[in-house]
């Protein structure tokens, strides 16, 4: 078998902070792996795509992620953003509050089983996504995803909750959620899937799936799989505060689907944007507030490929 070149990227805030208070337990036990191994510690939002994109011009086979969905998806960027035609596999060391996208990739939790992933695991191709938005100082602005990127009061309370602690994972989200709610206007939006006709609605949320989960455990695409070439489109309609509030427990059992005023789609492209002059609203994309509407987004098959 020929020697591996991994090269691990930490994130030494996820997990509340205890990712860098751990991190000599990590870094003594991926020194014992066989290859060739090297680690980089993530400095500021954002640097973690800086970090993979140099990994993967210095020809490593194998790009180790310890950190959480946002970690997770900076990597996929600084991949899929560079030109080399052999792209290297990602494993994910699970240490993210929310967790979302592990909950869809079957990511173990045991840090030696993660680690054993490395030598033993098997590749698997999966969707992505490509997003171009406005970004907060009012460029275009672009990057990728693997999990979801959400419009709408998903980029409201993921911008709130990443002003705050997430230290206690889902629960951190779920109450940020309802006070987010109270304060929240639903917004009038155009859509466009693929090449069809525009649909002028008022919407809740609408979240593009290729993952499953969102909001640390809320299964906002339940029939979503992550290499099947389409996006399940959710579009969460114009609910009031009490049915926003009431249908919250189909989010957390699988059913949202079922639930009045939602519209589940299939496409590959999406297209939203503001019905109102002015109007700014947050996307979110895995788990990181990146910018406002309008939004285009742009399914890429099996275009990154994670070892599980």
């Amino acid at each position: 078998m020929t020697r591996q070149k991994i090269h691990f990227i930490i994130n030494p805030r996820s997990a509340g902070g205890s990712t860098g208070k751990g991190q000599q337990v990590l870094l003594e036990q991926i020194q014992r792996l066989p290859g060739e191994v090297s680690h980089s510690l993530t400095q500021a939002q954002g640097h973690a795509t800086e970090l993979a994109a140099a990994a993967v011009q210095s020809g490593v086979n194998v790009i180790a992620v310890a950190g959480g969905d946002g970690t997770i998806s900076e990597v996929v960027s600084g991949i899929l953003q560079t030109a080399a035609p052999k792209k290297p596999a990602i494993v994910v060391i699970n240490r993210g509050t929310g967790g979302d996208f592990c909950r869809s990739l079957g990511v173990p939790s045991d840090l030696s089983l993660a680690l054993e992933q490395i030598q033993d695991g098997r590749d698997m191709a999966i969707d992505a996504g490509r997003i171009q938005y406005q970004s907060r100082s009012g460029q275009s602005a672009s990057r990728y995803f693997v999990n979801v990127a959400g419009c709408g009061m998903a980029g409201a309370v993921v911008e709130a909750i990443n002003k705050s602690s997430k230290r206690f994972g889902g629960l951190s989200y779920f109450l940020t959620s309802s006070q987010v709610l109270w304060r929240y206007r639903n917004r009038k939006v155009r859509i466009q899937l693929d090449d069809g006709d525009y649909m002028e609605t008022k919407i809740v949320t609408v979240a593009i799936c290729n993952g499953q989960f969102f909001g640390g455990g809320m299964q906002i695409g339940p029939e979503a799989q992550l290499s099947d070439g389409q996006f399940d489109v959710v579009i969460l309609g114009n609910w009031n505060k009490l049915q926003s509030l009431w249908y919250s427990k189909n989010l957390y059992n699988g059913s949202i689907h079922r639930a009045k005023k939602v519209s589940v789609h299939r496409a590959s492209k999406v297209r939203i944007e503001p019905l109102e002059p002015g109007d700014q609203i947050y996307i979110d994309c895995d788990g990181e507030d990146v910018g406002f509407a309008p939004v285009e987004i742009e399914l890429l098959p099996k275009a990154v490929t994670f070892r599980i």
